[in-house]
């Protein structure tokens, strides 16, 4: 993976230098010379992979959750609905 990729992944998983710096135990300007690099390390490659893994795992997660939101806001949207005068209309 070369330091583009790495960076374009960062900016993907809506993180940043100081995020990897602080998760890869370096300094930042250590992980910026990999752009002189062909590669990244393995290391940084591994772990970039493992919290997009992580990242993919969490919006499937709440997009479930806003499903259910969506439908009960559906539900509360109809209010023009008499529950009441049906009811009474069953009672006679």
């Amino acid at each position: 993976m070369t330091y583009k990729e790495f960076l374009e992944l960062l900016e993907e998983l809506q993180l940043d230098l100081d995020s990897a710096s602080e998760a890869l135990d370096l300094e930042i300007s250590d992980i910026e010379a990999w752009e002189e690099e062909e590669e990244i390390p393995k290391s940084a490659e591994k772990w970039i992979k493992k919290e997009k893994v992580e990242f993919a795992t969490l919006n499937n997660t709440n997009e479930d959750e806003n499903f259910e939101d969506e439908e009960s806001v559906d539900l509360d949207d109809d209010e023009d609905l008499d529950l009441d005068s049906e009811v009474d209309e069953e009672e006679k």
